[in-house]
């Protein structure tokens, strides 16, 4: 099948399609476009870059946020139960 479309093995795409290799270039191009970044200005795509990072430390931070959350929901609960069965116990148990 590869010899059909003119670009030999595997291994030997890169070296044999550059059409290939310029329609990634092409896809990437408009991908980026589609996404507002032109990938021609460097201040773009740092910009970019910064804006990914910020997503991910973002979202690392609600995690770690949300776990806290979980513990001292339970941490409470127990405080509270702890609680009570201390007055319980207190009380005599009536």
């Amino acid at each position: 099948m590869d010899e059909e479309i003119g670009c030999g093995t595997h291994e030997d795409r890169r070296k044999n399609c550059s059409f290939a290799s310029e329609s990634a270039k092409q896809a990437v191009k408009e991908t980026f476009a589609i996404l507002g970044v032109d990938i021609n200005n460097p201040a773009e795509v740092e910009e970019f870059r910064k804006s990914l990072r910020f997503g991910d430390t973002l979202r690392k931070a609600t995690d770690r946020g949300l776990f806290a959350l979980a513990v001292l929901i339970a941490s409470m609960g127990a405080a509270a139960l702890w609680t009570g069965v201390v007055a319980k116990l207190k009380t005599g148990g009536s």
